[in-house]
């Protein structure tokens, strides 16, 4: 009997093999497929039972339950029968399939047969790989004069096994595909090899077999007289055996769905990606916001589907992002991108005259330059309106004004002409954004979805007060990524919104860490264009957005930071190929994902590497609500003799955008946590 090897990796393989087969020792070598060329992101069980759902989706009244037992039971009846003919305990895909369908709905339906055969193939499709090494081996194979053969115990018929390979590319490698469901006879009792010699004609002493399994691959053939060589790769078995406590894990909730999604996910990237090169933008879009984004189209999805809007509307320049996802998805959603923001929709709202409540908006921001700030806010005209303020002893526009019910303010409001020309430039804008929308087809749906990024679903609640009382306005239902519905409270009749990945109305802690760093989610999601700051009506009668000019200065500032936008949105859009077909396998909905997104995010978010903090300074965020500001982030760090000064410093930090980047230099993550656990405190729910 031959030595019952054991090797390491395919390169110890090639090693010992090498002098054999220069020799002319061996003549034929045969490899076992599943762990031993190919590897699997899932479980091959539960790859199963997610072609079970899919079927118990098709079939009103079924559960997935019941279509998994009624598999169970014909796939045992089959092996069964194949023992009581004396071959193995083996079954056939192609056989099993009607039985199983009998079995489970009383009958044997061919629409359903099809369909569980399309999707059985998909699943295994989506969760095979290549590993690492395997085509490099099978290069070096042929350039031996060797016979190349396939062996595999399987229940997938042979020309299902052959379809498999093609798709991946390496059925042109093997001379002939042997599976145990073709045959009824496996490896696992020798007789499978017995009946390859057999068709093949083979000398048992000039045939190598190469396999995963130390009974099935090394000792039935060595039995045989067969040189069996078991492929005992460490790597691989530690990845199965995570693999499975992943498994086992996400059956108790919390994080671990999410997690075995990701790692899922991760498997998939690292293969695709085993000679590819990316930015670290790229890494940082695929790593960070590919799974926060991806979860959030996912909840967008579902919400869809509950509420069958007639139009989805994604909204400039934060909603872009979100349509590309969506365009990448076989959702069949009749959708458009509006150019608007906060600027033309506060600019129309003002068309009855402008409220204090109106103008404190302009007051959020913690640039604001009082009355300049509700000028640009609202695209007043500052050159009538400034005398006017002088007479009621505003005499520099630009001071901010940090008593809210200043009472300089509240005459100014109450004048008439004051108010008078607000409205007559409020109306003017109103027109003009009426017959943007109208041209948009806004107005033609009963029921139409906004997607954004949201905060504070400003856009939504300036579109319902300008619009909410036409009788063709729709029914808006508001999806954000966030929403802190601070400012406002009341979106009018016929309107909803809802934050998908944070809503501070849940009340759930875990979910403010978005909050603590909204211009990354800002930046990651955002068009490469300027903000919307009007429109025009060109001379054909069609209304065109007029665009920030690029010589404004925080566009200028913008357009350098847009190569970097668009790596990391390339590599959020490339996480998300994989997610959809991942999640789809195991069947995990958002609510499922969540949890472990909001860690991903803490990690991010208040522990952010030096590296991550130097990409992401980068980067500029503007204002989009009439203000030419542009937003420093990570400004500087934390310095020691910051302490001798811990006032100076402390205000410093409460204007900081991302205060956690500050500390991200110090060799231990305490002084986050310390302000992370002081702000979880101190803010009020």
């Amino acid at each position: 009997m031959p030595d019952k090897l054991r090797l390491g990796s395919w390169q110890a393989v090639q090693a010992w093999l090498s002098p054999h087969l220069a020799s002319g020792r061996f003549q034929v070598v045969s490899l076992d497929i599943f762990d031993t060329l190919l590897a699997r992101i899932d479980l091959p069980e539960h790859i199963q039972h997610h072609v079970c759902r899919q079927l118990a989706a098709k079939v009103m009244g079924a559960n997935a339950e019941q279509v998994w037992q009624a598999r169970q039971q014909a796939e045992t009846q089959l092996r069964k029968q194949s023992v009581a003919q004396g071959l193995d305990y083996e079954c056939r895909f192609s056989e099993l399939l009607p039985l199983w369908i009998k079995t489970w709905v009383g009958h044997e339906d061919p629409a359903l047969i099809h369909l569980a055969s399309e999707l059985e193939l998909q699943a295994e499709t989506t969760a095979l790989y290549i590993k690492s090494g395997v085509v490099d081996f099978l290069d070096w194979l042929k350039s031996f004069n060797v016979s190349l053969l396939a062996i595999s115990d399987m229940y997938l018929d042979g020309k299902y096994l052959e379809q498999l390979l093609e798709q991946l590319g390496l059925k042109r490698y093997f001379d002939a595909i042997y599976v145990s469901s073709d045959s009824g006879l496996g490896k696992h009792t020798g007789r499978l090899f017995e009946y390859v010699q057999a068709q093949q004609h083979l000398n048992y002493q000039s045939w190598v077999h190469i396999g995963d399994n130390p009974h099935s691959d090394r000792l039935k053939p060595c039995e045989l007289g067969i040189q069996g060589i078991w492929l005992d790769e460490k790597n691989e078995q530690a990845r199965i055996n995570t693999q499975r406590i992943n498994a086992r894990m996400a059956l108790q909730g919390g994080i671990w769905q999410g997690r075995y999604l990701a790692a899922q996910i991760q498997e998939a990237l690292s293969y695709k990606e085993v000679n590819s090169t990316s930015s670290e933008y790229f890494n940082y879009g695929r790593d960070v916001l590919g799974i926060t984004f991806s979860t959030f189209m996912l909840g967008l999805m579902e919400r869809l589907e509950q509420h069958k809007p007639d139009c989805i509307f994604f909204i400039a320049r934060d909603g872009y992002l979100f349509q590309q996802m969506l365009s990448q998805t076989k959702a069949q959603y009749n959708h458009h991108y509006l150019y608007l923001s906060r600027q033309v929709i506060a600019a129309a709202s003002v068309a009855e005259g402008l409220t204090l409540q109106q103008a404190q908006v302009a007051f959020y921001n913690p640039k604001q330059q009082g009355l300049s700030s509700i000028f640009k806010v609202y695209s007043l005209p500052s050159e009538a309106l400034i005398p006017l303020a002088k007479a009621y002893g505003f005499n520099d526009i630009a001071a901010p004004i940090e008593n809210w019910q200043d009472q300089r303010l509240l005459a100014w409001l109450a004048d008439i002409e004051v108010q008078s020309l607000i409205r007559q430039t409020g109306l003017k804008h109103k027109q003009a954004l009426h017959e943007y929308l109208t041209q948009q087809g806004f107005f033609n749906y009963k029921k139409v979805a906004m997607v954004d990024i949201g905060w504070n679903g400003t856009l939504q609640h300036f579109l319902t007060k300008t619009f909410g009382q036409n009788e063709d306005y729709p029914e808006v239902l508001g999806f954000y990524f966030a929403l802190v519905p601070k400012l406002y409270t009341d979106f009018h009749r016929f309107n909803q919104a809802e934050g998908i990945i944070y809503d501070s109305r849940r009340g759930n802690d875990c979910e403010r860490v978005v909050t603590e760093f909204e211009e990354v989610f800002e930046q990651g999601a955002r068009a490469l264009h300027g903000s919307t700051i009007g429109y025009k009506q060109n001379t054909l009668g069609a209304w065109l957005p007029l665009l920030k000019e690029d010589h404004a200065p925080d566009r200028a500032a913008e357009l350098n930071a847009n190569p970097y936008i668009a790596q990391i949105q390339a590599g959020v859009l490339h996480y998300w190929q994989q997610f959809q077909k991942i999640q789809q396998l195991n069947g995990f909905n958002s609510q499922a994902i969540l949890p472990f997104v909001y860690g991903v995010l803490e990690r991010a978010v208040v522990y952010p590497t030096p590296q991550e903090v130097q990409l992401l300074k980068r980067l500029v965020h503007t204002e989009d609500f009439g203000h030419d500001h542009v937003l420093t982030l990570a400004e500087r760090w934390f310095q020691w003799r910051d302490l001798l000064n811990p006032k100076r410093f402390w205000s410093y930090l409460k204007v900081e955008a991302w205060r956690y980047a500050v500390f991200s230099h110090l060799p231990t993550g305490i002084a986050n946590f310390a302000l992370r656990m002081a702000y979880l405190h101190a803010v009020k729910k």
